[in-house]
Formats: C-alpha cells, sequence, structure tokens
C-alpha cells in the first residue's frame, strides 16, 4: 500500500522541520513548503499526484491560511483534499471551545500535542463522510455545519432549494439534511426531485424544521413521507445518532 502524502506548509523552519520528522517517523511521505507560492509548487497542479492531506500554518507571509484554504476548495483537483490548521493565532482555551474546528476544517494551535494531532490525522485518512446541510438560516447552518464538522463529517452547504438540487449532483453526498422551509422551494419538494433523478435517487434525505412541534415529531415516530424528521431545536447527541443509522 502507498504511504500517504502530507503537504506541511509552514514559514516557521523549526516548526516544519520538528513536524516532517514526527510524521515521517509515523510512517508517512512528507512535502513541505514555506509559502502560498511553494505551496503552490508543491501541490503540482498538472501532475499525477497530490498530497493526501495538507497540514496548514494560518499566519503565513504572503497570505492568510484560511484564504488558501478557501482556494483549494474551490478548485475541483484540490476540493476533497483535507486541510489541518496549525496555528499560533489562538490559545488553547479558543481551540478547544472551537470544538478543533475553524471553517469546517481541523485545527490545533501552537503548541500542539503530537498523539492529539496524530489521531486527529488518522481521523482524516478513515474516510469522511460527506454531508449536504441545506437551510436558509444562516444562524441554524452555522451551528450545525460545526457541530456536524467536529463529529468528523465533510460538510457542503446551500441555502436556496436551487443550490441544493446543483450541489447533490456534483458533490454526491452520503447525506442530505434538508430544511422544510427553503425561500424559493418546499423541502418536501426538493426531495422528490432528489428521488425523481437517478443521480440523486439513492442518497438519503433527512428533514430539519421548525414547522413542526416536538410533540409531532415524536407521534410520528421520527418519520415524515418515509424520510426521517427532527423538529428545532434538535438534539444533536440524538441528530446524530439518526445520522449514523441512515448511513
Amino acid at each position: 500500500m502507498d504511504k500517504k502524502e502530507i503537504l506541511i506548509v509552514d514559514d516557521e523552519q523549526d516548526t516544519l522541520s520538528v513536524l516532517e520528522k514526527a510524521l515521517t517517523l509515523e510512517g508517512y511521505s512528507v512535502i513541505t513548503a514555506t509559502s502560498a507560492k511553494a505551496l503552490n509548487a508543491a501541490l503540482l497542479l498538472e501532475g499525477p499526484k497530490l498530497p493526501d492531506l495538507i497540514i496548514l500554518d494560518l499566519a503565513l507571509p504572503d497570505i492568510h491560511g484560511r484564504e488558501i484554504a478557501a482556494k483549494l476548495k474551490e478548485n475541483p483537483k484540490t476540493k476533497d483534499i483535507p486541510v489541518l490548521f496549525l496555528s499560533a493565532l489562538y490559545s488553547k482555551r479558543q481551540e478547544a471551545e472551537m470544538g478543533h474546528i475553524l471553517d469546517d476544517n481541523v485545527m490545533f494551535s501552537k503548541p500542539y500535542d503530537m498523539e492529539k494531532l496524530g489521531t486527529a490525522i488518522k481521523k482524516l485518512f478513515t474516510g469522511k463522510k460527506k454531508m449536504l446541510i441545506v437551510d436558509d438560516e444562516m444562524d441554524v447552518l452555522s451551528v450545525l455545519v460545526k457541530g456536524l464538522a467536529a463529529k468528523g463529517y465533510s460538510i457542503v452547504k446551500a441555502d436556496k432549494g436551487k443550490d441544493a438540487l446543483a450541489l447533490a449532483k456534483s458533490e454526491r453526498p452520503d447525506l442530505i439534511i434538508l430544511d422544510l422551509e427553503m425561500p424559493d422551494m418546499y423541502g418536501g419538494d426538493i426531495a422528490r426531485m432528489l428521488k425523481e433523478d437517478p443521480e440523486t435517487k439513492d442518497i438519503p434525505v433527512m428533514f430539519l424544521t421548525g414547522m413542526f412541534p416536538k410533540e409531532d415529531e415524536e407521534k410520528g415516530g421520527r418519520v415524515v413521507a418515509g424520510h426521517v424528521l427532527f423538529a428545532k431545536p434538535y438534539n444533536i447527541k440524538e441528530l446524530v445518532t439518526a445520522i449514523k443509522g441512515l448511513l
């Protein structure tokens, strides 16, 4: 089996050397870069091999790490490469409050615990399940994205039904979590169109909505039109349990 390749991007040479040595001892193939310019060269965008993971410092000299991560997600060739942020911009307390998640990516503050970092890397290599979350309420979307990303899921999001249908085809998520009250179309209609399309008909759909009170959700056994339903506000543990069942 080929070694997993990790690209480390950090302008601090000491950090780069120590981490490269530690990950090489763990059995990974490691390449390094010290800037966004070097990153572009290291990615070999025109070559056949891309890294399996990118460990990215946030405070690079030429561009902020979050901007790099966003550009990687926009590029069809690199959008599925997991990114792990490593930075001194956040304290350990802030890191804990954020649940090790920044912009849907795993984040560790410096100085890091190598054992915990290694565990996080192994989880990223086990193959994340991808979810499409569709909700026009930005607060709800943000909280749900953060909560599920912290559980190890890869997230794609949309705030319109039309975008959801397009993303379901292009991203092929393992599960779609769908609000019923969307601004451009009813969530039930979106679910029906997904089932009618041969490309998306096998993707499970879960409804998450404020249309039904908790009592109705429980009376109906959390099933509406053949789909699992959770009423807002939801219990994240119960939601994750249901997600695991569907996956």
